[in-house]
């Protein structure tokens, strides 16, 4: 299983990197992504974003280098909705997560993917990604209010 994790990341960080870095696409600056997670996992799913924000806070800095500063990180938890237009339909028992982060510069999200190989937690990550993510996007921030 651990191989199989190992060719997935190498594969992902190919394919994010060359995103990332690749022709044409050096302005990327931000990171998301939205999980639809079913109610037996949800405590499983929190513990790793707790994680994850405990590596943000102690490899990422808000304040310093321009050139790598974090701009923006957060975790958005709700139920998701049978029908967004219609609440009284009620939820469908998942709760749905979305993680943002923006950097000052695309320098900061590609120092944020060279951290994150390194995280002792990257792999249980990946793996919820895998199984529960409905959207992962790289790209460039286009609209922001911060500090």
């Amino acid at each position: 299983m651990r191989k199989i994790l190992e060719i997935i990341l190498l594969i992902s960080f190919c394919i994010f990197g060359n995103t990332v870095f690749g022709g044409g696409h050096t302005q990327n600056n931000a990171f998301g992504f939205v999980l639809v997670v079913p109610s037996e996992e949800v405590q499983r799913v929190d513990s790793v974003l707790v994680a994850h924000r405990e590596f943000m806070e102690k490899t990422h800095s808000v304040t310093g280098n321009k050139s790598t500063r974090l701009n923006a990180y957060s975790v958005i938890k709700a139920p998701e909705m049978v029908q967004f237009s219609d609440p009284s339909k009620g939820m469908t028992g998942n709760i749905l997560y979305i993680l943002s982060e923006h950097y000052e510069t695309p320098t900061g999200l590609g120092r944020h993917l060279e951290e994150g190989s390194k995280w002792s937690g990257i792999e249980e990550m990946q793996e919820i990604m895998y199984k529960y993510a409905t959207a992962v996007v790289m790209g460039k921030e286009f609209s922001s209010m911060n500090r």
